[in-house]
């Protein structure tokens, strides 16, 4: 990402505080006997608030692959964040109020209920974001020209082992380590049995230049060894998921799953 795009982003996220102030001082006017300047603090308070820990919570959304999970796993952490969130957002507002409005915070007392619904309501709309972002409408598609750095005119050359440098020292990881590989950003994490390094390179360079017999692209997000694959299950309609042999899950696509399938000849 380009940094204008960034700067445009931020620029567009602070501008979005400016409604959503407006909307909350006029909900606090309403419902509670404060004088207009007393609600516009506290709606901007809140907006603050929420923006750092929107900032946080949208990482957490993007990065922690809550898809991966049962549907059952997927609800209580969902849940559980949404419960920290909205308690730690009311929590900070109110005593950010009660600092700078010292006794009349005490009138905002009551409209916590309402606050809590609009946290809630908040929440939501950052997780579908986040799922968006996460989850593209082509997830299930990763042909070449979604990666064009790759050209089509490049032969393909079967790699044995992979360099990683951390700090000083360089790791030589033989390819039958890594049980499978995780897209990160514009990185990748390799992850074996002694842990997890980060490597930049793409999926489809991976995907490329692995040998195909032993690892295949399950997912937009993962290539796995097939080598470390437990089983195969079904769960929901139509959806797959591989268990490893280290008791982990990841989540496989439908044009993954084909591939899975001709590499097991199945």
């Amino acid at each position: 990402m380009f940094p204008f795009q960034k700067r445009t982003k931020i620029v567009l996220c602070l501008l979005t505080l400016i409604p959503y102030t407006l909307l909350h001082a006029l909900s606090m006017y309403c419902i509670t006997p404060v004088a207009v300047g007393l609600a516009l603090v506290d709606a901007l308070v809140h907006a603050i608030v929420f923006a750092v820990l929107g900032f946080l919570l949208w990482h957490i959304l993007l990065y922690g692959k809550y898809e991966t999970l049962y549907h059952i796993q997927r609800i209580i952490n969902y849940t559980t964040l949404a419960i920290l969130t909205i308690s730690l957002w009311l929590g900070i507002g109110y005593l950010l109020n009660y600092l700078l409005l010292q006794e009349s915070a005490i009138l905002f007392l009551s409209t916590m209920p309402v606050k809590a619904m609009i946290g809630l309501l908040l929440y939501l709309i950052l997780v579908l974001a986040a799922r968006q972002n996460n989850d593209p409408p082509d997830a299930d598609s990763f042909s070449v020209s979604d990666e064009t750095e790759v050209s089509t005119n490049m032969k393909p050359e079967t790699i044995e082992r992979i360099t990683v440098k951390l700090g000083q020292k360089l790791h030589l990881i033989p390819i039958q380590e890594i049980i499978y590989i995780q897209a990160d950003g514009d990185y990748v994490q390799l992850i074996t049995k002694e842990g997890k390094y980060l490597k930049e390179q793409t999926m489809k360079f991976f995907e490329m230049n692995l040998p195909r017999k032993s690892f295949v692209r399950i997912h937009r997000s993962y290539i796995v060894n097939i080598e470390h694959i437990a089983r195969i299950e079904s769960y929901g309609k139509q959806n797959q998921q591989i268990t490893l042999k280290n008791g982990q899950w990841l989540k496989v696509s439908i044009s993954g799953y084909k591939l899975l399938k001709e590499a097991l000849m199945l």
